[in-house]
């Protein structure tokens, strides 16, 4: 390079040979490695240059090619007409890019042919202009594709011979790219009509609003094929109902490029199915009797699956085995007895298990063990199919029919039973509910029975027996007040009926057709009476396993009747005066507010006023309980209701007991009218039994000699000492203790012979002032 007078020009023309060193470097390698044939030619098509894959791919030397025109290497049927398009290329020199042209074909020295494709591009060289020829053999794609059109002429010719089925193709997106015969017959579509339309359109118009034919797309690319059967419509808008085949198609690189459907036109098997399944619903489903229901079964499984046997197994959850029941059998209707199957080895407990149809092509040799199929090959059976039965996702049973022939069943057969197994698990389960409830509502009867005979016996005061004047002015004040919701307070001795007022009173309220809830605060813990009242949630205390509902929420739009209120505990006191002012309560454990609405009915035999001045009763709860009080009489003070009393009492436990009381001496009337009864009509009651109870004939015996000396001690009391009606209470209590040397409980013991509960005794016991030391 010669230098000139100016160091810039001079490092500029240096770097422009350093460049274009670099530049015929690159060429040359490209031009020796280069996987392709190519060829430098001049304006006269002599080959002027052929690299090493040239020689290797046309099988001639460097030098047999240098030198030579370029149509050696163009196949003879060619070679005559090449000059013209390579002269017409000069005079037009552009690039031609690899696939511009179709069908070429290059020709080795040995006289081979092979498809070749040819990108040119002309060159500006000093010696003038010139064309690089990039020639590729491409045997292999020629062959491939070959192959796709021969695949793809076959497919076509299988395509358009089926005509039962409507084939084709869809893109990624839906739209429909091929379209056969079976297709426009089914669908009335000619393939000018509808190629290139999207396949929604033959979707019913809920179905599209609804986005189902998207749906379909998405589940087939998740999971390469869905099948489905539905409705569908045709080119004239009639319906036709479709079994319908949809696959994902993919590349070799995994990439969706679009989706074939297969459909076929399951009308007429549908509206045969449709017919069928409705004889079968109203046969089975108008039959609740488990005997009929099985008849109905066998007639209607007949008309869907011809065969000799059929049979229904139901599951028994207590020995984990299948009660298998004969239901009908050709010749003469043959009957056979249940059959135990256990759950291992049968077919029946194989499509119990499985939740599968199981097919026998030969009951003989199958797979399951000989005991378990003898129940029909005994019959003569050949083969069988059994269904699970299946409702509300649980399986209650199977069903199977078995035939005399050997395959009789395939799988249509069995997709047929599993629609009919639909049908006769829920007519089955139906029957089954209905019986259970048959069997506990007969139960539920008895129980009824059962328990008004033990409210009869315990609650024998149903009706308020009795004429006095008191009692009278009682019930003219439940009358009153028993129409309105007011609480009411019945304050009155032990034993005079308290409970029965309160049960007036709520029978004659709007109330009555509610629950009346009865809370004895005596008789429960103090420190589970809280729980009682209001209910806990699960796990609020130790031993609370489960949540319960509260005696005020089972009252709700009912009535509350707190017994023995006196004896509710001082602290819990202001929770219930809450929840009866803010008519809600919340469960220990829990932190939500329960709405209750319960009319309040309380009763006590002690003095709430006097508890309220000692303390042991709130002031603000007994003011909200003592709305309108109701004082409860005494016996002693309707003593003119006691000769009815008896006659009640005596004719009712007679006939509980079995005998025939017809008289009640008068003298014995006379002795029970002049006792005062400390324990009331409690006391009356339990005496009167026991006199029943002692009784052999017609005439009740009573023992006048007990009950004399009782009147004549406490007669002899009042004249000489002439206590109080408390002192004779008091004397009372001390000679029962006496007697029973201090036992208070128990079947023998003073509160039982007081007719009086134990914890009532105690009260009156710290009442009365009455220590161990006076009666031991």
């Amino acid at each position: 390079m010669r230098l000139s007078d100016s160091p810039d020009q001079d490092a500029a023309a240096a770097a422009e040979v350093t460049r274009a060193e670099f530049a015929r470097f690159a060429l040359e390698n490209l031009f020796t490695i280069s996987p392709d044939a190519i060829f430098v030619t001049d304006d006269d098509g002599i080959i002027r240059a052929a690299n090493p894959r040239a020689t290797q791919l046309f099988g001639y030397t460097s030098a047999e090619l240098v030198g030579k025109r370029i149509e050696i290497l163009v196949p003879e049927r060619f070679r005559a007409r090449h000059p013209a398009h390579r002269e017409n290329y000069d005079a037009h020199p552009r690039a031609r890019q690899m696939g511009a042209a179709m069908n070429l074909f290059g020709l080795r020295k040995d006289g081979t042919e092979f498809p070749v494709d040819i990108m040119l591009r002309p060159l500006r060289t000093p010696a003038g202009s010139a064309v690089l020829s990039i020639v590729r053999d491409v045997t292999e794609q020629r062959q491939a594709q070959d192959e796709a059109r021969r695949s793809d002429l076959q497919l076509r010719s299988l395509l358009d011979g089926v005509r039962d089925y409507a084939i084709y193709l869809l893109d990624k997106d839906g739209y429909i790219t091929t379209w056969n015969p079976g297709a426009e017959r089914i669908k009335y579509y000619t393939p000018d009509e509808i190629i290139g339309k999207h396949f929604s359109r033959f979707f019913m118009q809920e179905d599209v609003e609804q986005g189902r034919p998207a749906e379909l797309m998405r589940l087939a690319a998740l999971r390469g094929r869905i099948e489905e059967e539905g409705w569908r419509v045709r080119k004239d808008g009639s319906r036709f109902w479709a079994d319908v085949v949809l696959t994902a198609v993919r590349d070799k690189t995994g990439e969706l490029t679009g989706f074939a459907k297969v459909t076929r036109d399951f009308t007429d098997r549908k509206r045969a199915e449709e017919a069928v399944m409705l004889q079968l619903s109203q046969a089975l489903l108008s039959n609740l009797d488990v005997r009929k229901l099985l008849g109905a079964i066998s007639a209607s499984v007949r008309e869907v699956v011809p065969h000799d046997c059929a049979t229904l197994g139901l599951y028994d959850a207590s020995s984990r085995t299948l009660m298998v029941q004969f239901l009908g059998i050709d010749e003469g209707d043959i009957r056979r007895s249940d059959v135990l199957v256990p759950l291992e080895g049968s077919p029946a407990s194989e499509a119990f298990q499985t939740r599968e149809p199981v097919i026998i092509e030969r009951l003989q040799t199958s797979h399951f063990k000989p005991e378990a199929v003898r129940h029909l090959t005994s019959l003569g059976m050949q083969s069988a199919c059994c269904i699970p039965l299946i409702n509300r996702g649980e399986v209650i049973g199977t069903l199977a029919v078995s035939s005399r022939l050997e395959n009789a069943f395939t799988q249509r057969e069995a997709e047929m039973l599993v629609q009919v197994a639909d049908q006769v698990a829920m007519a089955v389960s139906n029957a089954m509910v209905f019986r259970q409830i048959a069997e506990l509502r007969d139960r539920l009867r008895q129980e009824k029975e059962y328990l008004q005979e033990e409210i009869n016996l315990e609650n024998r005061f149903e009706d308020i027996i009795g004429e006095s004047g008191g009692l009278r002015q009682v019930l003219k004040q439940i009358e009153t007040v028993a129409p309105t919701d007011a609480t009411v307070l019945i304050q009155g001795e032990t034993g005079t009926g308290k409970e029965l007022l309160a049960r007036a009173i709520h029978r004659l309220s709007g109330r009555r057709d509610r629950t009346f809830i009865k809370v004895n605060c005596a008789a429960i813990p103090a420190g589970l009476i809280e729980s009682e009242l209001f209910g806990h949630e699960k796990g609020a205390f130790t031993g609370a396993i489960a949540r319960k509902m509260g005696r005020l929420e089972l009252a709700h739009e009912g009535t509350l009747f707190l017994d023995e209120v006196g004896e509710l505990p001082l602290d819990l006191q202001p929770k219930l005066l809450r929840a009866l002012q803010e008519r809600e309560i919340e469960r220990l454990g829990g932190n939500r507010p329960i709405s209750v609405n319960i009319r309040l009915i309380a009763a006590t035999n002690r003095d709430l006023s006097q508890m309220v001045a000692e303390k042991q009763f709130r002031s603000d709860l007994f003011y909200r309980l003592k709305v309108f009080p109701i004082f409860s009489p005494p016996l002693r003070d309707r003593s003119g209701d006691i000769p009815v009393l008896v006659r009640h009492f005596v004719s009712t436990h007679s006939r509980r007991m079995g005998k025939s009381i017809e008289t009640i001496p008068e003298e014995t009337m006379k002795a029970l009218c002049r006792w005062p009864w400390p324990g009331n009509i409690r006391e009356l009651e339990n005496f009167l039994e026991r006199a029943v109870i002692l009784t052999r004939g017609s005439v009740l015996y009573v023992p006048l000699a007990e009950l004399e000396t009782k009147v004549a001690e406490e007669q002899e009391q009042l004249d000489n000492f002439s206590p109080t009606l408390q002192a004779a209470e008091r004397e009372h209590i001390l000679r029962v203790l006496r007697e029973t040397r201090g036992q208070i409980g128990g079947a023998d013991g003073a509160a039982e012979r007081l007719g009086l509960k134990r914890t009532t005794l105690n009260s009156k016991l710290k009442k009365l002032g009455i220590e161990r030391s006076d009666y031991m």
